[in-house]
């Protein structure tokens, strides 16, 4: 529908140039009135449709999120945790990828780098990449007394954000470039799924699904 509304508002705005220009060839005066009344309603129509095409194209580019992985996670031991990981790419689920982590809650991070709104309203999505899964403790105390538990995804951090964000202050499209990150509890009886948006990651918990087998900590 928003590529109708805009080929309408462009159509429009076509037509009532050609009116107006038409209307100032003619003799008479009162022609020459009427077609230039009827060349700014037209002008008018094609305008408000643009702007309302625009608007939305805006809203949603904004609003986008894009389903990213897939997460499902079980206990086998106090504390320690299995994560099985689904890449979804262009719509297509990837062959599953299991980690042993520790901890109550798991993390997602990656790159991204945020278009400035001009590019982002065009349709642009942010660019992005998961780059690593680890294991996380609810507890600070917790967190620093325990052996570290992260896994590289996709080979780690790749040369086009890293290059991106060198150069973020000099480029005139980009308007930030960083590290994003997202966690959540281990709860098995949850089928996680992370989304991308223009802004970073989510998180979220569609539907619960019961995993045989599986204990709390």
């Amino acid at each position: 529908m928003l590529a109708w509304l805009g080929w309408v508002g462009i159509f429009l705005l076509t037509c009532g140039v050609l009116f107006g220009l038409g209307a100032l060839s003619r003799s008479g005066v009162f022609g020459k009135l009427r077609g230039v009344a009827f060349s700014v309603v037209l002008l008018s129509l094609g305008s408000l449709c643009l702007g309302f095409w625009v608007s939305l194209r805006s809203f949603e580019a904004f609003s986008r999120s894009t389903l990213v992985a897939e997460v499902h996670c079980r206990w086998f031991g106090q504390k320690q945790f299995a994560l099985s990981l689904v890449p979804v790419r262009h719509g297509t689920r990837q062959p599953a990828q299991t980690f042993r982590l520790r901890g109550d809650q798991w993390t997602i991070s990656g790159g991204i780098v945020k278009w400035h709104p001009w590019l982002t309203a065009l349709g642009v999505p942010s660019y992005h990449k998961l780059t690593r899964v680890s294991g996380r403790f609810a507890k600070a105390a917790e967190e620093q007394a325990a052996p570290a538990s992260a896994f590289e995804l996709n080979g780690g951090v790749d040369w086009v954000w890293w290059w991106l964000y060198r150069l973020d202050p000099y480029l005139p499209f980009v308007e930030a470039a960083y590290g994003s990150a997202a966690f959540a509890y281990v709860e098995p009886t949850w089928a996680f799924e992370v989304y991308v948006t223009p802004s970073g990651y989510v998180i979220q918990r569609p539907e619960p699904r019961r995993v045989q087998g599986s204990r709390a900590p």
